[in-house]
């Protein structure tokens, strides 16, 4: 059947079909458009700039540790990427004055970023102030602020990550995750055990980086901040030795340590190390070590730190004889010192006794000293021997009954292979680990290095004409406790993975990496428990120590970080860091 249809009509219907094609036709095209400038656009890039520190020197690491955390928490993989830090850093610099808002937009510019975020933080007494603007430089959207006053150090950086929520909320559109309880228990620190504080590479497999598709991300961002793991700010000098206790008698844990003539007092607050007090030494005082002990039975422990202090030497140096002569004499002027109303003061002084602490079953933890011995004989003379404070002074006490090689500073005590008695740990002038019995038999030896630093002394004088001096550098100290719970005592300790290092001379030796272990007896010999990776510098000590006051101990030591160990005294620098443990999975495993 044909219908006929009027000319006015079909021009009008093929008006409508032209009108809705091409309508369907722009509607199409620019679909695809819209699609491949989205797909053309990068992550959004945020300049973090450096906050302006109006607080004392001791706080001015907050300013790394307010950028380390929003970085952490703005950052997403292809669509926020945090501006490189050096970058950031050096286009700040070109500014003069204070940061606001118009220079701040000036550097975002000239970084070509689309955030910047700027601020300050000022101490006003034990409160801290913080003000903090996060401005769009592209975009027209009103600046994001955080003004917050704070009455203790430890609320600064819930403060930061609530304003880093308030961002990825309200400018990147990403709410914060609510974690399943699974993932809170996993990422919680305290439940970390050393060994599994870093991630195995090699199991994750190749996958690219969105940097560019030709790198092979072999370290995903997140393997880089891993819970568990802290670290305190950067110190000029190297940290000889360092002991944890409580020395100003407010039943927390401050860490104290010892560099060539600086004690100094610290406590951990939020995520850095507090400076409370200090002590210097003279121009002829050379601290070698540092160890607590609660001697007067107070409930404070005391600071005993082993001095070598110089003394001239008639007629300068001469090296002509056997003996020869530096120009000087160094002779032991150890000393104590107790905190009385936040000021470190002495104690005892001139003490001719090497001093160090030690842990003895059933006792607690012990001072014990050694006296020097004179440059034919090496160096240390006498037995090692308790010592007792008495009048402003220290005298010798009871010997303790340790095998000849062993002396003041390099031996531990515990029951090894649960026998009842008590075996002893040391390390040798080899750095080699031996454990003897109570009878003097010995157990085990190892063959790798152990707890070796270059914190060196003079020991023995052959020929001083042709360099022949034997140095005696203090090792790192021995732990014997039982982490994991399971009634078997063990060897936790420093080894250096660098084996060449013992066959250089002594003034030649360098340790440019440490890993922390622990190991047990299983009737053979000792066993590897676990291992923490590998670390950047050397270990000088290793403690187990509560500096969270949470109860629960974290495995702290110090490290220097300097390339140049033989410049320890002088030119290196030192960092504090811990692991948290996992003693939640310990009583549960004891409970099962």
């Amino acid at each position: 059947m044909t219908t006929n249809i009027p000319d006015h009509k079909l021009g009008l219907s093929r008006a409508v079909l032209l009108f809705f094609s091409i309508s369907a036709f722009f509607l199409f095209s620019m679909a695809p458009t819209h699609t491949a400038v989205a797909a053309q656009e990068g992550p959004q890039r945020v300049a973090i700039l450096p906050f302006t520190m109006h607080t004392p020197s001791d706080l001015h690491y907050l300013q790394d540790g307010i950028r380390d955390m929003l970085a952490s928490r703005l950052a997403q993989q292809g669509k926020v990427q945090v501006m490189d830090r050096s970058a950031t850093l050096q286009a700040a610099r070109s500014i003069q004055g204070d940061m606001n808002e118009e220079r701040a937009l000036r550097v975002g510019q000239n970084l070509k970023a689309d955030h910047v975020i700027f601020g300050s933080v000022t101490a006003l007494g034990q409160s801290i102030s913080i003000d903090s603007t996060m401005i769009s430089v592209s975009a027209q959207r009103e600046p994001l602020s955080l003004t917050a006053q704070t009455q203790t150090m430890d609320e600064v950086i819930p403060e930061i990550n609530q304003f880093a929520q308030r961002i990825n909320d309200q400018v990147f559109g990403r709410a914060a995750p609510v974690p399943q309880a699974a993932d809170r228990e996993e990422s919680r620190p305290s439940l970390r055990h050393p060994e599994h504080l870093f991630a195995d590479i090699a199991s994750r497999g190749d996958r690219t980086s969105y940097l560019n598709p030709n790198f092979l991300e072999m370290a995903s961002e997140g393997t880089l901040r891993q819970p568990g793991l802290w670290r305190s700010q950067t110190f000029q000098g190297g940290i000889l030795g360092m002991d944890a206790g409580d020395v100003t008698g407010d039943g927390e844990t401050e860490l104290v340590t010892v560099t060539r003539n600086r004690i100094t007092v610290f406590k951990k607050q939020a995520q850095g190390l507090r400076q409370i007090a200090s002590y210097s030494g003279t121009t002829v005082d050379r601290f070698l070590w540092v160890a607590l002990a609660d001697t007067n039975l107070d409930g404070r422990s005391e600071i005993y730190v082993t001095n070598l202090r110089r003394f001239n030497q008639p007629g300068g140096a001469n090296y002509e004889s056997v003996q020869g002569s530096r120009g000087y004499t160094e002779r032991l002027a150890s000393m104590g010192l107790t905190m009385e109303n936040g000021q470190l003061e002495t104690l005892i002084s001139g003490a001719p006794y090497f001093l160090n602490v030690v842990e003895i079953p059933g006792r607690g933890r012990v001072l014990i000293g050694q006296e020097k011995g004179l440059e034919t004989e090496g160096p240390f003379a006498g037995r090692v021997t308790e010592m007792r404070l008495s009048g402003g002074s220290l005298s010798p006490s009871s010997p303790l009954n340790l095998p000849a090689r062993c002396n003041v500073f390099n031996f531990a005590m515990g029951d090894i292979n649960n026998d009842g008695s008590n075996e002893i740990i040391f390390i040798d002038d080899s750095n080699t680990l031996n454990i003897v019995s109570a009878t003097g038999q010995r157990l085990w030896k190892s063959d790798r290095v152990f707890a070796s630093t270059t914190n060196m002394f003079e020991g023995r004088v052959r020929d001083r004409r042709y360099n022949y001096v034997d140095m005696y550098a203090i090792p790192s100290p021995i732990l014997v406790t039982d982490i994991n719970g399971d009634g078997i005592a063990e060897i936790v300790v420093n080894r250096s993975p660098n084996v060449m290092a013992r066959f250089l001379p002594d003034n030649l030796k360098y340790y440019d990496k440490s890993e922390i272990v622990s190991l047990s007896w299983d009737q053979l010999g000792l066993v590897e428990n676990w291992k923490t990776r590998e670390i950047s510098g050397m270990v000088t000590s290793i403690r187990l120590a509560d500096l969270d006051g949470t109860g629960e101990p974290q495995l702290v030591s110090s490290l220097v970080l300097a390339r140049d160990f033989l410049k320890i005294w002088q030119e290196s620098q030192s960092t504090i860091f811990s692991y948290d443990l996992n003693l939640k999975a310990r009583t549960a495993r004891a409970d099962q």
